[in-house]
C-alpha cells in the first residue's frame, strides 16, 4: 500500500474522499508506461540503482506524489535476493575483515614504518584465505544490505492495472485512521458473503451483524482504539481488507476517520459510483478438495436432492455460519445441510462446536473427521445428525440422513 505522505486526498463539509486518476488521463498512462519499462529493464540491478534511476527521472515533475505513489506500488511487486558471487557470508565476510584489521591496526591507505598495513592488503588476506578475488571480497562485504539487493523478479504489469492498484491504494491509505466502518453488502451470490466474512475473521475484525440473506447484511466493524486510543494498528486491517469487499457485487460502505488532532470526517463508497478494482484473488467454488470431490459423487447420485453450495447464512449477531451444503428436494422443498468439520486446530473445533449449539439447526448434518481428537459426546448438546469418516465422505450416508433430518424452510 502507500504510505501516509504520499497519499491524495479532497476533504469537503464533514466528508474525505482520495484524488482518483482516470483511465482517460493519457499523461498518467505514459508515466505508468514509463515506470514499468525503466523497473523492467533493471533486472538483476540493485534497488539503489533502480531508487537512483526512478529519481532521476522524477527530477522536477510537478506530479512528484504520482510519480512516487506509481514507483512504491511497482518496487513492492519486485522481488529482491542477496546475492554473493564468492558463496561466503556478508556477515561472516564482515567478521572476517574486522577481525584481521582489528589485529593489525591502525589500518592506513599508504604505508610507512610505523603503519605498514593497507586497507588492500587486509582485503588481500581475506581473499587469499577464503580463495576468491579481491574484487569478490568488496562486491559481496555488503551484499546483505538492502540497497544491494539484486531485483530478481519483477512482472511487468499493464499501465491500466497500475493506475487501478493506484486508486484503491489511495482509498486503503485513508482508512489508516478508521475507528468504524459501516458495511451494507447487499443480495450477493452467497458465496460472496462467506467469502466477505472469511475476511472479516482473517484480519481480525471486531464485528456485528444484523440482516439476512434476501435483503443483504449491515456490518459494523467496530475497532478497538474507537474505545481506548488512537492507533493506526487496526485501521491498516480494515485498509487491507477494502479490496475483499469489493469482490462483492453490490455494496456500500461508510468509514469513520479521526486524524491524531481528533477532527472526524467519512468516507464513503459504493460499488456502482466508485469503480475500484481488487487485486485479490476470488473465491474457489470449494475450500478443499475433500468438499469438492464429494460434490461430484453426490452428483453421481441422481437422487431427489439438488445440491447448493453455501447458500444458507445463519445470523448468529456478532457472526455468521454458513454451511458447507444446502440439499433442497425436488418435489416437496425440504432443505437439509451439511458441514464438514475436518481441520485439526483445537481452537478450529472449540470454536466450531460454540458455533453450531449457537446455530442451533435440527436439520444439519455434521461430518466429522475420524482425525480430530473429538468424539460423538462432544456433539451432544448440538442438534442435527453427526457421523465420523475417514477419507472421504460417502454421499450415500449423508442421503440417509438428509431424508431423517430435513424440514419445510
Amino acid at each position: 500500500m502507500l504510505t501516509a505522505d504520499l497519499l491524495r486526498t479532497w476533504k469537503k463539509g464533514p466528508y474525505i474522499g482520495p484524488k482518483y486518476i482516470r483511465l482517460d488521463q493519457e499523461e498518467y498512462l505514459k508515466l505508468a508506461t514509463d515506470l514499468i519499462g525503466l523497473i523492467n529493464a533493471h533486472k538483476g540491478k540493485t534497488r539503489g540503482e533502480i531508487q537512483e534511476a526512478l529519481r532521476l527521472h522524477l527530477a522536477d515533475s510537478p506530479d512528484y506524489l504520482i510519480h512516487r505513489g506509481f514507483s512504491k506500488l511497482l518496487m513492492d511487486m519486485c522481488e529482491f535476493h542477496v546475492v554473493v558471487a564468492g558463496g561466503v557470508e556478508p556477515v561472516a565476510l564482515r567478521k572476517k575483515l574486522f577481525q584481521l584489521a582489528e589485529e593489525n591496526r591502525p589500518i592506513v591507505l599508504n604505508p610507512d614504518i610505523l603503519h605498514p598495513v593497507t586497507r588492500d592488503d587486509i582485503i588481500q588476506g581475506v581473499a587469499a584465505e577464503l580463495r576468491i578475488p579481491p574484487e569478490v571480497v568488496l562486491s559481496d562485504m555488503y551484499a546483505d544490505l538492502p540497497q544491494n539487493h539484486l531485483l530478481a523478479t519483477f512482472e511487468p504489469p499493464t499501465p491500466e492495472w497500475l493506475i487501478h492498484r493506484y486508486n484503491l491504494a489511495l482509498a486503503q491509505g485513508i482508512l489508516y485512521n478508521c475507528v468504524r466502518m459501516r458495511l451494507i453488502a447487499y443480495r450477493n451470490i452467497p458465496a460472496r458473503y462467506k467469502q466477505l466474512f472469511k475476511f472479516i475473521k482473517f484480519y481480525q475484525l471486531l464485528h456485528s451483524v444484523t440482516g439476512d440473506l434476501d435483503s443483504g447484511y449491515e456490518i459494523l466493524l467496530d475497532g478497538p482504539m474507537s474505545m481506548f486510543r488512537l492507533s493506526k494498528k487496526y485501521g491498516i486491517r480494515m485498509a487491507t481488507f477494502l479490496p475483499a469487499l469489493l469482490l462483492c457485487t453490490k455494496w456500500k460502505m461508510e468509514a469513520e476517520i479521526v486524524s491524531s488532532d481528533q477532527d472526524k470526517r467519512y468516507f464513503v463508497l459504493d460499488s456502482e459510483t466508485h469503480k475500484l478494482e481488487s487485486h485479490y484473488k476470488d473465491a474457489t467454488p470449494y475450500d478443499s478438495l475433500l468438499e469438492e470431490k464429494f460434490a461430484e459423487r453426490f452428483e453421481k447420485l441422481n437422487s431427489d436432492w439438488i445440491l447448493e453450495r453455501e447458500t444458507e447464512i445463519v445470523n448468529l449477531k456478532d457472526t455468521v455460519f454458513i454451511p458447507d451444503f444446502a440439499f433442497r428436494h425436488k418435489r416437496d422443498g425440504r432443505v437439509g445441510l451439511l458441514e464438514i468439520v475436518g481441520f485439526w486446530r483445537t481452537d478450529y473445533i472449540e470454536r466450531k462446536l460454540t458455533k453450531l449449539r449457537r446455530a442451533g439447526l435440527q436439520n444439519l448434518i455434521i461430518a466429522v473427521s475420524r482425525d480430530l481428537k473429538v468424539s460423538e459426546s462432544d456433539f451432544k448438546e448440538v442438534p442435527g445428525s453427526v457421523f465420523f469418516f475417514k477419507t472421504a465422505i460417502d454421499p450415500k450416508e449423508v442421503l440417509i440422513r438428509l431424508e431423517q433430518v430435513a424440514c419445510k424452510p
